[in-house]
């Protein structure tokens, strides 16, 4: 029931037939009962609702490089929330009225930091460890591309939705870095992505497509 506090015209809590009181930033607000739509979602509403989770099966599970890559233009808001409203416009591709990830589009990382040349990434075998081979070509030094300059590198699974990920790795001059996938990844393709940062971490660069690798 409702309880009225000063009167008929003053605030009360509670339900009291169909209105509804309540207090909200010490001000008393009367709403109307509400009743579930009896609507099925719209087109817009499924298509937000697809995207958004395609994004959290791709950024959830990289967060670490996300909130890194995107810290410096967040510009006070939650890095993993500025990557959500970044990719949601170029990250996807539209097939018989549903939506999938467009991978070379994904971004996690966003600054002035050069991206490297001629970069590769192949699989390698050692014994019974498989591994993705990141290479680059050597640059010239600039104030945006030092030899100091550190690499991070994502390997993703998007069969099984997980990640392997590798924060401020190496430097740029090493010209190489091998990451170690999992044994369950065998028979899967993988998506592989790369950064730089500036080696006190108050400059980063943008994350690149590499390449997709079969996993054999």
């Amino acid at each position: 029931m409702g309880i009225l506090r000063t009167g008929i015209f003053g605030g009360f809590r509670k339900k009291t037939g169909p209105i509804i009181g309540r207090r909200v930033n010490g001000q008393d607000i009367i709403t109307g009962h509400h009743h579930k739509s009896t609507k099925g979602p719209t087109k817009k509403q499924i298509e937000i609702n697809d995207k958004f989770r395609l994004l959290t099966t791709f950024l959830n599970p990289i967060a670490a490089l996300v909130n890194m890559g995107f810290k410096y233009v967040a510009r006070g808001k939650r890095p993993l929330n500025v990557a959500y409203a970044y990719n949601y416009d170029y990250a996807f591709v539209e097939e018989d009225d549903h939506y999938f990830i467009n991978y070379p589009k994904m971004v996690y990382s966003r600054g002035s930091v050069e991206t490297p040349y001629g970069v590769q990434a192949v699989l390698e075998h050692s014994s019974s460890v498989r591994s993705i081979k990141f290479s680059w070509s050597p640059q010239g030094q600039s104030a945006y591309c030092q030899y100091t300059d550190l690499g991070s590198f994502l390997v993703y699974n998007s069969i099984k939705m997980k990640a392997v990920i590798a924060l401020n790795a190496i430097d740029r001059y090493a010209l190489e870095y091998a990451v170690v996938l999992p044994p369950d990844f065998e028979g899967d393709r993988v998506h592989c992505y790369m950064n730089f940062a500036s080696a006190n971490g108050k400059v980063m660069g943008d994350s690149m497509y590499i390449d997709a690798v079969e996993v054999g």
